[in-house]
């Protein structure tokens, strides 16, 4: 008898623990390629004294691996080019010498292991806007003000479907915060190739 509640109590417990170290095992995302690209017909700063801008913009990137800890505040990669296009109102200019620009990890929105949408914060980003109303500011994300971008996810294929840019970020405008938004999310892909869907699985 005694023997069995042995025995019981071991197999409870390597049940136990198995399920623990799965649980730890899904601290992790696997991403299915690391050069990335997304790109957004209408992406708006509302700045300083009413005025706003809105450009059509496209970033391209890549991840540090393709594996990613879910650690608040990590680096997993950098935006290596900005590319403006056509502004619909006002006009805005990329700093180059800005570039790269730092992407890291913020946390993720839904319930474990369905998770609807990953969140970053890009810092270093450098830009000038010139808004409807004619005034000009620079403008350049930190730490404590990012660009936030939201990558939202199919929880049953996996993949990434399209991308939110958001943030409130101080200007050299009399230290104005400016705001950032998109009407409509952008289209995310493996860079090159606009028709391959990037994937994230948990591990």
């Amino acid at each position: 008898m005694k023997l069995s509640k042995l025995l019981l109590a071991t197999a409870g417990a390597t049940v136990l623990l198995g399920a623990l170290v799965s649980s730890a095992a899904a601290r992790n995302f696997s991403v299915s390629n690391q050069n990335i690209s997304a790109m957004w017909s209408s992406v708006i700063l509302r700045g300083p004294f009413g005025g706003s801008t809105d450009c059509h913009l496209t970033l391209e990137g890549s991840l540090h691996s393709r594996t990613i800890a879910k650690v608040a505040g990590s680096l997993i990669g950098h935006i290596t080019k900005a590319i403006l296009g056509r502004c619909e109102a006002g006009t805005a200019t990329i700093h180059s010498a800005t570039l790269p620009w730092s992407v890291r990890y913020s946390g993720f929105e839904g319930a474990l292991p369905n998770i609807r949408s990953i969140i970053v914060h890009v810092i270093d980003a450098g830009f000038s806007v010139r808004t409807t109303e004619g005034v000009t500011c620079n403008v350049i994300t930190t730490a404590a003000q990012p660009g936030i971008g939201t990558f939202h996810r199919n929880t049953a294929t996996h993949e990434l479907t399209e991308a939110g840019i958001s943030g409130r970020i101080r200007t050299d405008c009399l230290g104005i915060e400016g705001t950032l938004s998109v009407p409509a999310s952008g289209a995310i892909s493996l860079l090159g190739t606009p028709s391959t869907l990037i994937s994230v699985s948990l591990i």
